[in-house]
């Protein structure tokens, strides 16, 4: 009889045991974001904050076709331009990129001053972390803002010890109409 009893009971408790531990993995995952400390554009500077869809960014600087939904913050001033791409998954209502992510490509940077000629250092991603989150989920896709916060360590190409950090934090409007 109690032979009987010990696998019913270890059942029962393995269960319990993993649905806990899905459970807290599930909170422990989901992206959470507020409005406070959002980024301002710098003082005679122009900033757009956009996102699209099914996108990619091809050479830096344009968008295509793709598997993402691709964010980008441009920043534009005193003859430089500054844009901050980040590709995020298509799927879901939020999403966290991670450093892995920034060494596979999913993060670009592309810096250009015309008027800087060879002294133009490239830096390159190379830690940090984007954090998003759909603010209006119920809505058509080119009616939602998106949350975004990221935080990107860069690093000088070919000059280990040159180092950068670019902060974002603010609402990203579609870039797109359906109809």
């Amino acid at each position: 009889m109690r032979s009987k009893l010990i696998l019913p009971l270890l059942l029962l408790s393995s269960t319990v045991f993993f649905n806990s531990c899905s459970k807290q993995k599930s909170e422990k995952d989901e992206v959470k974001l507020n409005d406070k400390n959002l980024t301002t554009c710098s003082t005679g500077t122009g900033c757009s904050f956009l996102f699209t869809e099914q996108a990619d960014v091809e050479n830096f600087n344009s968008l295509k076709s793709g598997p993402y939904r691709v964010f980008w913050s441009t920043q534009q001033g005193a003859g430089t331009t500054t844009i901050l791409y980040m590709k995020a998954p298509m799927t879901g209502s939020s999403f966290a990129l991670t450093k892995a992510d920034i060494l596979a490509g999913k993060i670009l940077l592309n810096r250009s001053c015309p008027a800087c000629y060879r002294y133009e250092i490239p830096f390159k991603p190379v830690d940090g972390y984007v954090k998003g989150m759909n603010t209006t989920p119920g809505k058509r896709a080119d009616q939602t803002k998106w949350l975004v916060e990221a935080k990107i360590f860069l690093q000088a190409e070919g000059s280990p010890g040159v180092k950068d950090t670019v902060f974002v934090k603010q609402y990203f409007e579609p870039n797109f109409i359906f109809d």
